[in-house]
């Protein structure tokens, strides 16, 4: 069941705000500062910006944790304040920062699951079903039964994603879900993000510092800085709108030093930027006076000198670049 609301619009949200009060009350701080957002249903929405931003007081207004001071939201149709609880209904909650504490980990990870799903007042057929499924689809029915005290960082990960998934809700909010992982741990944990919205079809509304993570997993992602949001698009469609050069990107195997001297001896390359090795082939990044050009005769140059590049495109600007371009190198 959805409130009256956009069709295939999941979260929106007009001039949400909200403030809070420093140095003894004396100060008023804007946390969130008239935000207007649209996330559609089924789609992987990230919140991107520097500590500070703002991004969790966001994503808490929206679980109805936080109230908003001005502006308005709905999640799944309803009003975030007048129809807090509907709101609860239909969303899963999960705050990565909690390292594990949210589970009890003198209980197996299937009598965790269990016990949050007596909490939501999930009927024990239906329960123990979804128990099992989940802990199928999140690789831990070998270790079901085990204290969740002896888990891992990741796999304690995995079984509060399932705790999140207990009610079956549509819409996933989640707070830094990777932060405290170990490299394993995130990129497993980002895998699995990825099959909720692909393979179970789950919006997901989630909050990150890390650039490279947003890069990989988002369709769209907001930039936040200081309350605001600065921006709002793809990655890619970010990179292409902050360019500062024109530049083409070269990718080949072989000997770097051969191909540099071949870019420069081309009038229409302007500079070498960077030289980056990869696992086997290298990237050579130039800027170049006609892109199109650029495309054309490369190729030529380095067929006519015996090398075969692996590619020629256009060089965008990583969304690192973008990030410090739109925040003004907030880190």
């Amino acid at each position: 069941m959805r409130g009256q609301f956009a069709l295939n619009i999941a979260v929106e949200t007009e001039r949400l705000t909200k403030y809070f009060r420093g140095d003894g009350g004396k100060e008023r701080i804007v946390a969130v500062d008239h935000v207007n957002l649209s996330v559609r249903e089924g789609e992987f929405f990230g919140l991107l910006g520097p500590n500070g931003a703002g991004k969790t007081t966001l994503i808490k207004m929206l679980c109805t944790l936080v109230i908003p001071d001005e502006g308005t939201a709905r999640v799944a149709g309803f009003d975030i304040v007048k129809d807090a609880e509907k709101v609860r209904e239909c969303i899963g909650w999960l705050h990565g920062e909690t390292g594990g504490r949210a589970l009890y980990w003198r209980l197996s990870a299937r009598d965790n699951l269990r016990f949050y799903a007596y909490l939501q007042n999930i009927p024990p057929d239906i329960a123990r079903r979804r128990i099992e499924a989940l802990l199928e689809f999140f690789e831990l029915s070998k270790d079901a039964d085990r204290l969740v005290k002896d888990f891992s960082t990741g796999m304690k990960m995995r079984v509060m994603l399932a705790r999140t998934l207990l009610s079956n809700a549509p819409i996933l909010l989640m707070d830094e879900p990777t932060v405290g992982l170990d490299a394993t741990g995130a990129i497993e944990t980002r895998r699995l993000l990825q099959a909720l919205c692909r393979e179970l079809h789950k919006t997901i509304v989630f909050t990150t510092h890390n650039i490279f993570e947003a890069e990989r997993l988002c369709d769209r992602i907001a930039v936040m800085n200081k309350g605001k949001v600065v921006a709002v698009d793809t990655p890619m469609r970010l990179s292409e709108v902050t360019r500062k050069y024109r530049g083409v990107e070269v990718r080949f195997r072989g000997p770097s030093e051969e191909a540099v001297k071949i870019l420069e001896g081309l009038d229409v390359v302007k500079s070498i930027m960077s030289v980056q090795p990869e696992e086997d082939h290298t990237v050579i990044r130039a800027e170049v006076k006609d892109e199109e050009q650029a495309l054309s005769e490369i190729p030529k140059a380095f067929s006519s000198n015996g090398l075969k590049p692996i590619g020629v495109q256009l060089a965008l600007p990583s969304l690192e670049e973008v990030f410090l371009s739109l925040t003004g190198g907030g880190s």
